[in-house]
């Protein structure tokens, strides 16, 4: 019964918590971005696949 009567204080903490986690991993994601665009590709050529194959007909799709 007690509980019921701190149930917004329990639900403000709790949301601050999720809060403070949320910026905190932010955070460390940030960290990431920064250090994978320092991270050089180099001058070597990009892979390229061709895909081959037949077209489906408009009316098989849907049928």
């Amino acid at each position: 019964m007690n509980v019921l009567k701190h149930m917004e204080s329990l639900f403000l903490a709790a949301a601050l918590v999720v809060c403070v986690g949320t910026y905190a991993s932010a955070e460390s994601y940030k960290a990431q971005v920064r250090a994978a665009a320092m991270v050089s590709v180099g001058s070597e050529k990009m892979a390229v696949v061709k895909v081959v194959g037949k077209r489906v007909a408009p009316a098989a799709k849907f049928g």
